[in-house]
């Protein structure tokens, strides 16, 4: 009979569930344990029931991450804070992302399961796990536009980046053209092209296997566009959707408009209020109706003056809280029907994202 397999006076089993538990940091130092923790603990199986764990967790607080200019290494710094109905707790940075010129200009993709794109005008794309220090030069093909890093379903878990560009500089709505580039086999291809443009001031967003951008569709000597919709790219069938914006919205282009992922919905939202609006609202779209219905609409007026100075940014949820923001990150605000919770920073910042750390390698 078959002895049962042990992690020192301990069953594997119980082992795996410790494991399991444990944070991304402390797991990857445990990898110097043994040869038999580092291959659990680098096993894809394992790998997906910690996401499946730390993501059963999400509620209580959320991680922000908070990149910046780094003179000394030529690159990035990545600040690191919990935010939570206690208060924001600033924690161990990340190491910075060095080999970084930072005269390039850059952009950085929303993260998915921990791994983020920094991408220059340079030519020079890089997929990193700053939780795990995982790093990956991407080959890219031609300059740089608008890039994003997506998973497919569960049934099919590879990640892929999605790249759009244009393929000529001509104002035509049809010029844009899209690649993939799949981790698993180090290529990229070319797929079927969107049916419209796509607006590049706005990151890519992932969720549930679809990446989500707005269309930008112009019409010659006009400064309104014409049917704001949300462009869908399937990232297993690669194949496109779209889907018409709600007209309740009101705006005449997506650059007024932004998007993110709450309560694990697509929403959109107007990045600035006029200072005659009463309520900030945000919209989350139905998939299986093709519809959109209000989620939030929150009232100003709880809120400083300055706060909408600088537009306002939504960032999550924590419980029945809505985490946003001004624009330069000085002021956080909780909010939900029955309580506004107000905390003051005392640092600007213009890049932060809302982070899910993970053990995902750059070379999954």
């Amino acid at each position: 009979m078959e002895r049962e397999k042990r992690c020192g006076n301990v069953p594997q089993e119980i082992c795996d569930k410790i494991l399991m538990k444990l944070p991304v940091k402390s797991l990857v130092r445990f990898k110097a344990v043994s040869r038999g923790w580092r291959g659990t603990i680098e096993s894809k199986y394992f790998i997906e029931k910690h996401i499946r764990y730390q993501k059963s967790l999400q509620g209580r607080q959320v991680r922000i991450v908070v990149l910046s200019e780094e003179k000394r290494y030529n690159g990035l710094a990545l600040e690191n804070m919990l935010v939570s109905a206690y208060g924001i707790v600033p924690v161990s940075p990340y190491l910075p992302i060095r080999a970084f010129n930072r005269f390039d200009g850059y952009k950085i993709s929303e993260p998915c399961d921990g791994l983020f794109c920094i991408y220059t005008f340079s030519r020079k794309v890089n997929l990193v796990n700053p939780a795990t220090t995982s790093r990956r030069r991407v080959p890219d093909p031609i300059s740089p536009i608008s890039y994003g890093i997506g998973r497919e379903n569960s049934v099919s878990p590879r990640y892929k980046l999605v790249w759009f560009f244009e393929c000529d500089n001509e104002w035509v709505n049809k010029s844009t053209r899209c690649m993939v580039f799949a981790l698993d086999s180090n290529t990229w291809r070319y797929v079927d092209p969107p049916p419209c443009r796509v607006q590049y001031d706005h990151p890519l967003i992932h969720l549930d296997g679809v990446m989500y951008c707005f269309t930008h569709y112009m019409e010659k000597h006009s400064h309104f566009e014409k049917d704001l919709k949300l462009l869908a790219f399937d990232i297993h069938t690669e194949t496109f959707q779209s889907f018409l914006l709600t007209p309740d919205i009101r705006c005449s282009s997506c650059r007024e408009l932004r998007m993110c992922v709450l309560n694990h919905r697509i929403c959109i939202f107007k990045r600035s209020v006029d200072d005659n609006d009463l309520f900030f609202k945000i919209w989350g779209l139905d998939i299986n109706e093709r519809s959109w219905e209000t989620m939030y609409s929150i009232d100003l007026s709880c809120f400083p003056p300055e706060f909408k100075d600088w537009g306002i940014v939504s960032m999550a949820t924590i419980n029945n809280y809505i985490i946003i923001s001004n624009g330069r990150r000085t002021i956080w605000v909780l909010y939900s029907s029955k309580n506004c919770i107000l905390y003051r920073t005392s640092f600007s910042f213009n890049c932060v994202m809302s982070y899910f750390e993970t053990l995902v390698s750059a070379y999954q």
